[in-house]
Formats: C-alpha cells, sequence, structure tokens
C-alpha cells in the first residue's frame, strides 16, 4: 500500500479530522486521538493488513512509523 492511501486509510478508520500527518505524527498529539481510535486502529490493522496487535504492543507505539513498523514495512511502498 502507498504511505499516501495509508494514512488516509487511517485516518478515515480513526474517525478524526482530516489532518496532514506523516512517520513522525504523534498518535497522542492529535485532537481526537482516544480509546475508540486504538480500537479503531486494531480492527484496521487485521482488515487491511491481517495484522492483530497485542494490547503491549499499542501501548509502546508512539507515532504513526511505530504503527507501520507494528505491521510490518515490508506493506508499505
Amino acid at each position: 500500500m502507498k504511505k499516501e492511501d495509508f494514512y488516509r486509510e487511517l485516518i478515515e478508520c480513526m474517525e478524526i479530522d482530516p489532518v496532514d500527518i506523516t512517520e513522525e505524527t504523534v498518535f497522542r498529539e492529535l485532537e481526537d486521538f482516544d480509546s475508540m481510535a486504538i480500537m479503531s486502529i486494531v480492527a484496521f490493522a487485521d482488515e487491511k493488513f491481517g495484522k492483530t496487535l497485542a494490547a503491549e504492543q499499542l501501548k509502546n507505539m508512539k507515532t504513526v512509523g511505530d504503527l507501520m513498523e507494528l505491521i510490518g514495512r515490508e506493506h508499505f511502498e
């Protein structure tokens, strides 16, 4: 998946206001980021990439780049 498509779909799945995000974007700095957004990320990773994320992994996730690492860099162009 192209990174731009990933960013767009990630914003949609978290149901947050559209913002420009990059790998350096810190999730907790996003205005609408909350526990529901985290659950949406879990579902998104499973649905789009077949990747099951554990709670411990999510606790250590700070940036969009961290999420991309958890999913696997091989999935991104």
